[in-house]
């Protein structure tokens, strides 16, 4: 693989990883509302302030390598909300996010690799933190 086939390869699961950062940032603040104690909202309004967090880190870094970060796509949230339900979609997502920073970190370079290590570092977090929130749901 030439260097640009693997930089164009790295930008592919940053704006993958971006797409999953995008789907969820709008919801948290709903989301926060609706749970049922101040510590599972702080919770989630934590997760909402890191997703925006790596959301310009991965934008940045897509810029980085040469390509175009894609614009956010939200899907409204389903009425009536299940929040168990939410919340197991969201455990997936960002198990899916952790698995492609560290695929983007292995293949981005020096300069960009930390950053990007850090970001799937924060995705193991909100791995706990929603595993949390689903079992104060049920």
């Amino acid at each position: 693989m030439t260097q640009t086939e693997a930089a164009q390869h790295v930008i592919e699961v940053l704006s993958r990883a971006l797409e999953v950062e995008y789907g969820m940032i709008i919801h948290y603040p709903r989301i926060a509302r609706m749970l049922p104690t101040e510590a599972l909202a702080t919770r989630a309004d934590l997760l909402g302030q890191d997703s925006i967090r790596h959301a310009d880190i991965v934008a940045r870094a897509i810029t980085e390598l040469g390509g175009v970060a894609p614009f956010p796509n939200f899907e409204p949230l389903p009425e009536p909300l299940d929040l168990a339900e939410f919340f197991k979609k969201q455990l997936a997502l960002e198990q899916l996010a952790l698995r492609l920073h560290n695929e983007a970190a292995d293949g981005a370079g020096e300069r960009l690799a930390p950053s990007l290590r850090k970001v799937a570092e924060q995705e193991k977090w909100h791995i706990a933190v929603v595993e949390e929130i689903i079992g104060n749901l049920s």
